[in-house]
């Protein structure tokens, strides 16, 4: 049961680290950054798993079934351990990768090549989600959410917060995404009119 939040973690880093780039629309440096991010990201468990077999070579550890016995330290066993098998991580890693760079080196290709996005030619405005300046606690996400869906917005605060105390890991994960991916609303620029 622990383990769908995480399993669930795991896959939403490299699309959401995508979408940041698409959503604040980045220069090409920010998007080649975040691009070399998500690689290392999908890499990451087996770079661990070498790293471990490295340690467990240099330290003289003992392969006992899945566990690895070091003579000493002996609690390196433990953590060489945890490294080793950490590989079987990239069955999650390696697809959010795969996802994040699909949908940056997309966005590239359209940033280098307007001309194929769409204008908006009709006279409606297109609908522009924006964190809240104004109704703010820690960033304005809740204001904007609450706003987006026309909800009272301490009702947003309390169902965040219930689902931050029961599911943590994920909820803040997500928080933490749309803070980052969120724009914050333009300030309200006052017109003077003079005489």
């Amino acid at each position: 049961m622990i383990y769908y939040p995480l399993i669930l973690i795991l896959l939403f880093v490299g699309p959401a680290l995508s979408s940041i780039a698409i959503r604040r629309s980045f220069r090409m440096r920010g998007h080649l950054i975040l691009l070399g991010i998500i690689i290392f990201y999908g890499i990451l468990p087996l770079l661990l798993a070498w790293a471990g077999m490295g340690l467990a070579e240099r330290f003289g550890c003992q392969s006992e079934a899945i566990i690895f016995r070091c003579p000493n330290p002996s609690r390196l066993g433990e953590l060489v351990t945890g490294m080793v098998f950490a590989h079987w991580l990239a069955i999650f890693t390696i697809p959010s990768a795969i996802l994040g760079s699909i949908g940056l080196i997309s966005s590239l290709i359209l940033k280098l090549n307007p001309s194929r996005t769409k204008v908006n030619t009709s006279d409606k405005p297109t609908a522009v989600f924006y964190r809240s300046r104004r109704h703010k606690v820690i960033s304005g996400v809740c204001a904007a959410l609450a706003q987006r869906w026309k909800l009272p917005v301490q009702g947003v605060r309390i169902v965040t917060v219930a689902l931050a105390v029961i599911i943590p890991g994920l909820v803040w994960l997500l928080y933490l995404w749309l803070w980052l991916a969120l724009p914050l609303e333009p300030p309200i620029e006052s017109h003077l009119v003079s005489d």
